[in-house]
């Protein structure tokens, strides 16, 4: 068979499981299935979703929201506070069943993951069989469904990913990535949020086609340098490195942590505590010139059992927002809210000396290169003067 290089790109594989606690739920107790479940607790809990069934999402239930925020949207729906062991399990079996097809898996969070598939689907026939071998291993072993996406570099993948769920399956070869892109409304471009959006479209730009054709010298008149990094993704250009599971992302770390003078799992201490620990981390991540890659989050249940959880984000950061954003994630997404917790860190990893990094989010007014970092150089330059203590964020809820 004549070997298939794909052109010399690399062949990336984004594996995103489908309302993954909901869906175990569902898996588990099939009466469940075809009703809206929420996971995160009971409706007059104060905490977060977790996950929710799409049945759920149809009446505009989604992850993070405020568990009293769902009840009002969807009280008849099938509320599930359970310990998020039974999920982790699940998460690591399937990197088991990734890890048999390629030796580079990356997990990005406890339902998602890249993989490396450069040259090893050649074995299984081409990149729709070893994609459907991968699914049907999932449902096979679990009954959930997964949606893939595979593309030359991460960036493409995850977008393909997410095009056509659940169960979807979107292959996206180097000579179609435009193709796949452009004809696709500006907003769904990774990192344009809604304050982009506003301002593109002002502009007549209403689709990363649209984006990707407009002159530069235009686009840096309206986003600065980060107009550059807009119009390089609305090219397709991304990174295209998995780590192997078996590397450190890097030994240099820097992080903060903090142990509760009693055991809790109130959101909104948790959250405003975890801000803090991020704005503690940003701060000396800037006074030392890094940025950093991956975000840890740490923390000690009641029993004493020690978790961590890790994310490698696509760029590189530095301001509290960013890593907040990373480190809630972390903590909605692995359930630790569902018991109290006795201590909660951050770290922040893979570090570099900082440039012009971009926020993963390149949002008008939210971004690192502009309200962000104006923001911290201000904070930066009043602690300088006044000490650490002098100022802080008023709460989680800005974020």
């Amino acid at each position: 068979m004549k070997r298939d290089t794909w052109n010399g790109h690399r062949v990336i594989m984004h594996l995103d499981m489908d309302a993954f606690f909901a869906a175990i739920e569902q898996a588990i107790h099939p009466a469940l299935k075809g009703k809206a479940v929420i996971v995160g607790g009971m409706s007059e809990s104060r905490g977060v979703v977790s996950t929710c069934s799409y049945e759920a999402r149809n009446y505009g239930v989604h992850s993070a929201m405020p568990m009293k925020q769902a009840f009002k949207l969807c009280p008849d729906a099938v509320y599930i506070d359970s310990p998020g062991d039974k999920y982790a399990y699940v998460s690591l079996e399937i990197l088991n069943i990734l890890h048999s097809y390629s030796p580079a898996v990356e997990q990005v969070s406890i339902d998602e993951a890249f993989a490396d598939l450069t040259g090893i689907h050649e074995r299984y026939g081409g990149l729709e069989p070893v994609a459907r071998s991968i699914k049907k291993e999932i449902y096979d072993n679990f009954g959930l469904t997964a949606s893939i996406g595979i593309a030359p570099n991460r960036f493409v993948a995850k977008m393909a990913s997410s095009s056509l769920k659940p169960d979807g399956l979107v292959i996206v070869p180097p000579d179609k990535v435009k193709q796949f892109l452009w004809v696709r409304p500006v907003d769904h471009l990774w990192g344009v949020g809604p304050k982009s959006k506003v301002a593109l479209n002002k502009v007549g730009i209403t689709t990363i086609g649209d984006l990707a054709k407009t002159p530069i010298t235009k686009l840096k008149a309206m986003f600065g340098v980060m107009g550059e990094a807009l119009q390089r993704m609305a090219n397709g250009d991304g990174g295209d490195e998995v780590r192997l599971s078996h590397e450190e992302s890097d030994t240099k770390s820097m992080g903060h942590e903090h142990t509760f003078a009693r055991d809790t799992n109130d959101a909104d201490m948790v959250l405003g505590l975890l801000l803090y620990l991020s704005d503690r981390v940003s701060r000396r991540l800037r006074l030392h010139g890094y940025v950093g890659r991956s975000v840890t989050l740490k923390i000690r249940k009641s029993d004493f059992q020690l978790v961590t959880r890790a994310t490698t984000l696509s760029i590189y950061i530095d301001t509290e927002r960013e890593i907040y954003k990373a480190a809630k994630e972390l903590l909605i997404q692995n359930r630790f809210l569902a018991q109290p917790l006795r201590l909660i860190g951050v770290n922040v990893s893979h570090l570099k000396k900082s440039g012009n990094e971009l926020s993963s989010e390149l949002d008008i007014g939210y971004d690192p290169l502009s309200r962000c970092r104006t923001i911290d150089k201000v904070l930066d330059q009043l602690r300088d003067r006044h000490g650490e203590e002098a100022i802080f964020f008023a709460g989680s809820q800005m974020f």
